[in-house]
């Protein structure tokens, strides 16, 4: 098996169509496309960029090895696009401010009263 039949196979295993990868990573559906396609290869960085998106190691992407070395838990595969941006800007924070959130959303009662 080829990257791209791999990069096609984690694709369709997470239940993501090729918009959804366009929206979440920025990569253009027609260069995905070619890249499940074996027609061109990603560069190291996009190669990083889908392994994250996919949960997966690069190492496996580029060399297979079966099974798919990963359970992606349910709730990520039916994550929403805007979900999955706010989930990519948390993990960008501060620890600091990422407690803070943490303390606002424990103290959601409070929110809606």
């Amino acid at each position: 098996m080829k990257l791209g039949d791999r990069l096609r196979q984690v694709r369709e295993v997470s239940k993501l169509s090729q918009i959804q990868v366009k929206e979440r990573t920025g990569i253009n559906n027609k260069t995905l496309s070619n890249y499940e396609n074996n027609v061109s290869s990603p560069d190291p960085y996009t190669l990083k960029v889908l392994a994250d998106l996919y949960v997966v190691t690069t190492d496996w992407l580029i060399c297979g090895q079966q099974p798919i070395p990963y359970k992606i838990p349910p709730a990520l595969i039916s994550i929403s696009t805007e979900d999955w941006n706010l989930l990519k800007k948390l993990n960008k924070l501060s620890p600091k401010k990422r407690k803070a959130i943490e303390i606002l959303i424990s103290d959601d009662d409070m929110l809606d009263t």
